[in-house]
């Protein structure tokens, strides 16, 4: 239960001052035209003041309705009322519904600050008689229809509780207009279904380039590290027999790092939301290179690619690039020493990768383990593929990778 103490020292309480204010402010540029149907349509002062009042509500809706003012009213209502709603996705257009609320929004803001002036207004008749008695008492004030002295001394005393009430009530009016507003502003400003499912779909895409970006590392720097130390090793063992071995094995090492950190330094990019950072250009055509450098490690790898690779989508180009990447490393990872077979081919309805190595007892009797065959299978599910991987079924000890990808027709 909220303590009424609690309520009245608390800064936050009084957040609808300011925020009143505010909403009077807003009503300073249409007010000027609002005078107009006043002046010129007859009627009594009644008449006129319900004319001029109709005509600044139609006018503060219609400023409602223009798009930015959602934004901005979800801005100022989080800045001075402490409320935490969520701006709707950048660059998204904001519905005729959502404007209609803002509007709505809008004309609660402003009317909510004119009431609130004229009952603080009102209230600090309270404090009126106070002041009267110290200056040593006045004529009668009408009050309400009522003639109220305020005499000097002992028999004015009566005016110091009313203006402590005063205070009181003051307060908890203020406190009770804070708790007004913010609930206005999170009924009419608050996300509707439709922003709440824009706003989930945001956050899916963000978690799905994520762990792309995951993907990526995974493939390029696994690749990496794999290939160069099957090479290092390769070196220490050739160090004084065949020097210039060694020297090409160091400059391969070389090179596939230096690729690493290309992608390394892209995806950092991205997750720094930095724009300048341009992706590697990784396509299917340089899926070759991958190969050399493990020959260039002592790795027996028999590669092939047919058929019109520089023709597919950009896209499929860089995800075939990563399965083979991913792939290649697995087997030179996990393969028994002997020669590994890549076969790329684009046909005119599909790509088919195929990797085949020689297996492992071990691997044989468990499967592979790690994040490699999972992360090939996302990347293989997200293009419609499909990819199949286990020990060969006629019998030899070969490990068979095979992915197949959808194409459309080129024709």
């Amino acid at each position: 239960m909220v303590n009424p103490l609690t309520t009245l020292v608390r800064i936050g309480s009084y957040r609808s001052v300011p925020f009143g204010l505010l909403g009077m402010a807003a009503t300073a540029v249409p007010f000027p035209i609002a005078l107009i149907p006043a002046v010129l349509i007859p009627g009594d002062a009644t008449a006129k003041l319900v004319y001029g009042m109709l005509a600044m509500g139609v006018l503060v809706g219609l400023i409602g309705l223009a798009g930015p003012m959602r934004r901005v009213g979800i801005w100022f209502a989080n800045q001075m009322l402490g409320t935490r709603i969520v701006q709707p996705p950048p660059h998204t257009k904001i519905a005729w519904a959502e404007r209609w609320r803002s509007a709505a929004w809008l004309l609660v803001h402003t009317g909510l600050g004119w009431v609130l002036f004229g009952l603080g207004s009102f209230l600090m008749f309270g404090f009126a008689f106070a002041l009267i008695w110290l200056g040593g008492g006045g004529s009668p004030i009408e009050f309400f229809g009522e003639r109220i002295r305020v005499e000097s001394g002992a028999a004015g005393l009566w005016t110091l509780p009313v203006a402590f009430v005063t205070l009181v009530v003051i307060a908890y009016v203020l406190a009770g207009f804070t708790k007004l507003f913010q609930y206005s502003a999170l009924s009419l400003l608050g996300p509707s279904a439709a922003e709440r499912v824009a706003a989930a779909e945001v956050r899916a895409n963000h978690f799905e380039q994520r762990n792309r970006l995951a993907r990526e590392l995974h493939d390029s720097i696994g690749h990496t590290l794999t290939t160069s130390t099957i090479q290092a090793a390769a070196a220490a063992e050739l160090i004084d027999s065949e020097p210039q071995l060694v020297r090409r094995a160091l400059g391969t090492i070389e090179e596939s790092s230096r690729a690493a950190l290309e992608d390394l330094d892209h995806v950092l990019g991205l997750l720094r939301e930095d724009r300048s950072s341009r992706e590697p250009e990784r396509r299917l055509l340089e899926a070759g290179t991958l190969a050399e450098r493990a020959r260039a490690g002592g790795a027996v790898i028999d590669y092939e690619l047919t058929g019109p690779a520089a023709e597919l989508p950009a896209t499929l180009s860089r995800e075939a690039y990563r399965i083979v990447q991913e792939g290649l490393t697995n087997a030179l990872r996990h393969a028994h020493p002997g020669p590994v077979t890549v076969r790329v081919a684009v046909l005119a309805d599909a790509l088919r990768i195929e990797i085949v190595n020689p297996l492992v007892e071990h691997v044989a009797a468990s499967g592979r383990g790690g994040n490699g065959l999972p992360g090939l299978t996302e990347r293989v599910e997200a293009l419609r593929g499909e990819l199949i991987a286990g020990p060969a079924v006629d019998g030899e000890p070969l490990w068979r990778l095979v992915t197949t990808i959808p194409l459309r027709s080129r024709s």
